[in-house]
């Protein structure tokens, strides 16, 4: 019984910290859901993965998203800008 009570005590607050995270990541990303938000972000970073990105790809984001991740020294964020651009802008 002891050993019951201890696995509700982790499983309770995990479930609550990942229902909230998934929350929470789909409300700041609304466009995650849809299918051609996805397309979007997996085109873009398929593209630019060997380091040569295509002329499309360039023209498909914005002047001011462009800036902004090519100013980046950061690849982490410049992967969040690639997402917020495609889950927020391009629907």
């Amino acid at each position: 019984m002891n050993r019951r009570k201890f696995k509700l005590r982790i499983l309770q607050p995990s479930m609550f910290f990942l229902i909230g995270f998934m929350m929470g990541i789909v409300t700041i990303w609304p466009g995650l859901i849809s299918e051609s938000g996805r397309n979007c972000f997996f085109k873009i970073v398929k593209d630019g993965s060997d380091g040569n990105v295509s002329l499309g790809t360039i023209f498909s984001i914005s002047p001011n998203y462009l800036l902004r991740i090519s100013n980046e020294k950061n690849k982490y964020n410049k992967v969040l800008l690639i997402g917020d651009f495609c889950f927020r802008k391009a629907q």
